[in-house]
């Protein structure tokens, strides 16, 4: 490695160590970063992660691929969604680092191949009171498009239920009884979310990613558990419960750069319908002029027909709402909020 890329690498699990691993409960996690960050034979194979994707989160799934593939090792034991039981109190890194010698090859192949694919289903209780607010401003059923979809779960936000909670106290329930799948979140700050009616009508789901993830493929599927944080049980379950909700549903994925196949998508929607463009933590993955080019392609359709983008992105992760009318967009930030959705502090009026 050149001594560039190894400060990149350093720098990278570093940064995982000391914010997002702890700042998403994942004490495993913040351990074997911190040992990587100092592991010059462990972040040479990290240096095999394509361009655009996260080294750290990119070698930890895929240790967790071959854990969760069968591949017998004493490091499961540190995997509670694996063993079933709690992480042991000794430390991880020197079994982590010797799985990761022992496998480099297979490991290797999988950080060069795969993408950092995540489905977050807790990402809706951002998404719906943004979602609402576009449902407040038009009479029109929604044509949700998403960037960055991975399996599309998320498109199917209104088949979940939602508990918005304050100091222990819930504040605000959305969504059917009878849902199996059940989100929390915290609200945190004193603003008040936006009233959320008691049905948001969507007339179409699409979803545009370069690989689309088949939940009938047991193998996809695998990788797409694999990428969850060892100690989120609750989100393996979830990942499971909405994929059996995918198989009813009437979400279609496109394969390809979203800054390509976006334009003909978006010709595609009845001009009854109102477009709604939205993502979650995936643009920090596309190169800089598809996010130009995405921008221009919403840009050029206001022209025609008011266009809404919802956007939850950033390191430190904030929602916005873009609305695109006569060729130009202005943007309002709406929350602060968890990366996976368990907290949001709304801002917005």
């Amino acid at each position: 490695m050149q001594p560039d890329q190894l400060a990149f690498l350093r720098a990278a699990f570093d940064r995982f160590a000391r914010v997002e691993a702890p700042g998403l409960a994942s004490p495993t996690y913040e351990e074997l970063s911190y040992g990587v960050s100092n592991d010059d034979d462990l972040l040479e194979i990290a240096s095999h992660t394509r361009s655009h994707q996260p080294p750290p989160n990119m070698l930890f799934a895929a240790v967790q691929y071959l854990l969760l593939n069968g591949l017998d090792h004493p490091l499961a034991a540190h995997y509670p969604i694996i063993s079933g039981e709690p992480r042991p109190l000794e430390p991880a890194y020197p079994q982590f680092r010797e799985f990761c010698l022992e496998h480099r090859e297979r490991i290797v192949e999988l950080i060069s191949t795969r993408l950092t694919q995540t489905n977050v289903v807790r990402r809706c209780t951002c998404l719906l009171p943004a979602f609402s607010i576009v449902c407040r401003e038009t009479s029109s059923p929604l044509a949700l498009i998403d960037l960055g979809a991975s399996a599309g779960l998320n498109l199917n936000f209104d088949r979940y239920a939602y508990s918005y909670q304050r100091d222990g106290r819930e504040i605000l329930r959305w969504g059917s009884d009878s849902a199996q799948i059940r989100l929390e979140a915290e609200l945190r700050g004193s603003g008040e979310l936006p009233p959320i009616p008691p049905a948001i009508p969507v007339a179409s789901r699409d979803g545009i990613d370069l690989d689309p993830v088949d939940l009938a493929n047991p193998d996809q599927h695998l990788w797409l558990r694999a990428l969850i944080w060892p100690e989120h049980v609750e989100r393996h379950q979830q990942l499971i419960d909405a994929a059996t909700e995918f198989k009813d549903s009437d979400i279609r994925m496109h394969a390809g750069d979203a800054a390509r196949v976006l334009p003909a998508l978006i010709e595609s929607v009845s001009s009854d319908h109102a477009l709604v463009v939205y993502s979650t933590i995936a643009l920090h993955q596309f190169p800089r002029e598809s996010r130009q080019r995405i921008a221009d392609t919403l840009a050029a359709a206001s022209a025609e027909r008011l266009v809404w983008q919802i956007a939850l992105e950033g390191n430190d992760p904030e929602l916005s709402i873009t609305r695109y009318r006569n060729g130009t967009g202005e943007t309002e930030m709406l929350a602060s909020a968890s990366p996976h959705g368990w907290w949001i502090e709304w801002r917005a009026n």
